[in-house]
């Protein structure tokens, strides 16, 4: 998103990654790099993208369902995420048509999920009301709780 000025790139890392970003940056204005926020500043800080970005490397595929995910989810934003298809998280995201999968190795079809979130106002809400859909029906504390106390109930009485 070079040529895009109107387009930023906000991330939000530390450690080995940030580092290389910011050696390799460049000149690239609209590239924002930024530390790790305080806890309480994590709802903004969700808030204030139009579109979240997850990455799963492919050995971790099978096994490892990103957390962020699923924060997404609450955050009401269209998700981007290059992670193997087969994750949980990633037929999560197809499921509930919350945001856009490609093979975390298929750059191509990254830039092109991410020009065509970038360009589609009417997409990122469509696929944002989704995902937040998703999330207020399958994280309601008061069902999740009342399952739990089922459960404890049900021990107890044995």
């Amino acid at each position: 998103f070079a040529s895009r000025p109107e387009v930023r790139v906000v991330v939000v890392s530390e450690g080995l990654g940030a580092e290389w970003l910011a050696r390799e940056r460049g000149d690239l204005a609209n590239l924002v790099l930024l530390a790790f926020q305080p806890f309480e500043q994590v709802a903004e800080t969700l808030a204030s993208a139009d579109v979240l970005v997850a990455i799963l490397e492919p050995d971790a595929g099978a096994f490892s369902v990103p957390s962020k995910v699923l924060t997404y989810f609450c955050a009401g934003r269209p998700i981007l995420a290059a992670i193997p298809p087969e994750n949980l998280a990633a037929r999560v995201i197809l499921r509930q048509d919350a945001g856009r999968v490609v093979a975390p190795t298929d750059e191509r079809a990254f830039l092109a999920a991410a020009s065509a979130l970038a360009s589609d106002p009417g997409l990122r809400a469509h696929l944002g009301k989704n995902g937040l859909d998703y999330a207020r029906k399958t994280f309601d504390i008061g069902a999740i709780g009342a399952r739990f106390e089922a459960i404890l109930e049900s021990a107890a009485r044995r």
